[in-house]
């Protein structure tokens, strides 16, 4: 085999020509920096459609809990203070009784009795891995979104209020942008992943663009079959049976840097000391993978049965008669597939990751957990008098009490069966001895839309996982400014918090990014920025939209957007 002295200095090369980037070597290249070693982190998004779940259905009610006030930025002139509200999520939990006197609709009892954080976030959760989520109140899309899709980012491709103006330039995705970071990848991880990005969802979700052409990610599955084979195609788990084909690259690779470090075919006598060091271990960190590849059943990487007839399950929709094509006749084996595709999903998505196949998935969930039936609301509508869709019915009527309960049925079996699932299968699963899947993680659940469907405003967030030690965990944070109550262009009112935006910079941070690394260029916005260095704060478009009764998020709030976030 011929070997190309320039290519061999960036690349070690296996037989047939197969190879690996090497860490960059000052002494072989003249240039570069040093790569530094961090953790495996894994990042997770989910996200519910149209949202609408009220406010005392997500967090707790304030009279009926104690909680620690937190002054975020001073009263100046006539502006008060913005205080924020704080307590510990284990502490707060109280039983559908001690909060029904307060509630304004009334409500089932869904948690019989026990103690539960809110009736969204139900007994279903136990105390330790309570401790392990942050839920956060008052995180809002800057602009009013309509149908938000841009919730990782990418705010062009949605409707509903004005134009930003920034239709032409292309943004990418949260999560296109940690999955294309050596930060978060190393050059060696990318040769065994499956999928960068893995994408569970509909297809204007995870958008690695966005703009006047939308590049959706590629690696999109829905029918668990699918997802079985993207992940799991061609990796052997079997010991004693035909190694899993990507091991004999890494072991092609291990040999031409036996060969490179001796100087046989390469510059091996001018590798410095400290180059040697480094090569010696990344080189390492290649035989590890390598290792555990040989041996996935003792690493954890053993795959769940997928039966033939639930291969084609997939998470339906919920809303739309056509998408129950095909599905169970039955009401309660709907709802028993629906189910099956979740905790399927979430043990398939934890084995990948063991097997590094993917650290990062975008997953969507259902609206509704079953079929549109409108003989279940006992009241009009409210809003619709023509149409007697689901969409009319149920999501634009959605602040009428038995609408309010059935939306709030159908997301407490997504977050139970969906991300408290994983979640508590991250947590009892170990990526080095003492540190749990879920302590190097972001679990992230997020909706289109806040506690009024097609508003983006106080959007819940909550987060499992401390990101690598980014976050403490545990945490209540009510981030609403209660002396900044807008009234929107649309008609729409509420109380201001934080932008949607520092979140996203937050966890871009957590995942080992640089504002550097995520921040876009001022140019497009006339240097609005000026005194960042021609940066923009924060994670995407930082446009505010006009016409309402006033300014949402003062320009100090705004400039701070790549700032951690408080109390966490």
């Amino acid at each position: 085999m011929k070997f190309h002295r320039l290519s061999r200095r960036h690349f070690l090369q296996g037989l047939g020509g197969a190879s690996l980037a090497l860490p960059l070597l000052p002494s072989l290249m003249n240039r570069a920096e040093a790569q530094g070693m961090t953790a495996p982190r894994f990042f997770v998004s989910t996200w519910v459609g149209h949202g609408g779940i009220s406010e005392e259905n997500a967090y707790p009610i304030d009279s009926t809990v104690s909680l620690s006030d937190q002054t975020l930025t001073p009263a100046s002139g006539s502006e008060g203070a913005h205080v924020a509200k704080v307590g510990r999520l284990v502490e707060l939990k109280r039983t559908h009784p001690a909060t029904a006197a307060a509630r304004v609709q009334v409500l089932t009892d869904f948690d019989a009795g026990a103690a539960r954080f809110s009736p969204l976030l139900g007994a279903f959760v136990e105390d330790p891995l309570l401790a392990k989520l942050n839920v956060l109140r008052g995180i809002d899309f800057l602009t009013f979104g309509g149908h938000t899709r841009g919730y990782l980012g990418n705010f062009v491709n949605r409707d509903g209020g004005a134009d930003n103006g920034m239709a032409d330039l292309q943004i990418p995705t949260i999560d296109a942008v940690i999955a294309g970071s050596p930060k978060f990848y190393s050059q060696g991880e990318r040769a065994l992943l499956k999928a960068p990005v893995l994408n569970a969802a509909s297809p204007h979700l995870s958008s690695f663009t966005s703009g006047a052409t939308v590049a959706n990610n590629p690696y999109r599955v829905s029918r668990l079959g699918e997802f079985y084979d993207l992940l799991f195609g061609g990796v052997n788990t079997t010991p004693g049976q035909q190694p899993d084909p990507r091991v004999s690259l890494l072991d092609r690779v291990h040999q031409d840097y036996r060969r490179l470090s001796r100087g046989a075919f390469g510059p091996g006598r001018r590798i410095s000391t400290e180059d040697r060091q480094r090569l010696e271990e990344y080189v390492a960190g290649v035989q590890t993978i390598s290792d555990r590849m040989r041996a996935m059943v003792s690493a954890g990487c053993s795959l769940p049965t997928v039966a033939q007839g639930q291969r084609t399950l997939y998470l339906r929709e919920g809303e739309a008669d056509w998408d129950w094509d095909s599905a169970a006749t039955m009401p309660q084996q709907r709802v028993a597939d629906q189910r099956t595709v979740l905790e399927l999903r979430n043990q398939m998505l934890v084995n990948a990751f063991l097997c590094g196949t993917s650290r990062m998935a975008v997953m969507s969930f259902a609206s509704i957990r079953d079929q549109w039936d409108p003989a279940i609301f006992n009241t009009p509508s409210q809003w619709e008098t023509q149409r007697t869709d689901a969409h009319g019915m149920l999501f634009h009527n959605h602040g009428l009490a038995d609408r309010q309960q059935h939306l709030l049925s159908s997301q407490r079996f997504f977050m139970q069966y969906g991300f408290i699932d994983l979640v508590r299968r991250m947590q009892s699963t170990q990526v080095l001895p003492g540190v749990t899947m879920l302590d190097q993680a972001l679990v992230y659940w997020s909706s289109e839309s806040g506690f009024a469907t097609h508003n983006a405003k106080s959007v819940p967030a909550i987060i499992a996982g401390g990101g690598g030690g980014y976050f403490q965990t545990g945490n209540y944070v009510d981030y609403t400014n209660r002396t900044r109550s807008i009234r929107g262009r649309w008609g729409d009112q509420w109380t201001a918090g934080i932008p949607q935006n520092r979140l996203l910079a937050n966890i871009a941070q957590a995942m080992g990014l640089s504002p550097s690394d995520y921040e876009l260029s001022d140019a497009a916005y006339s240097t609005k920025f000026a005194s960042r260095g021609g940066r923009v704060p924060g994670y995407g478009d930082p446009f505010i939209e006009p016409g309402d009764d006033k300014v949402p998020y003062p320009p100090a709030m705004v400039a701070a957007m790549s700032e951690k976030l408080p109390l966490l």
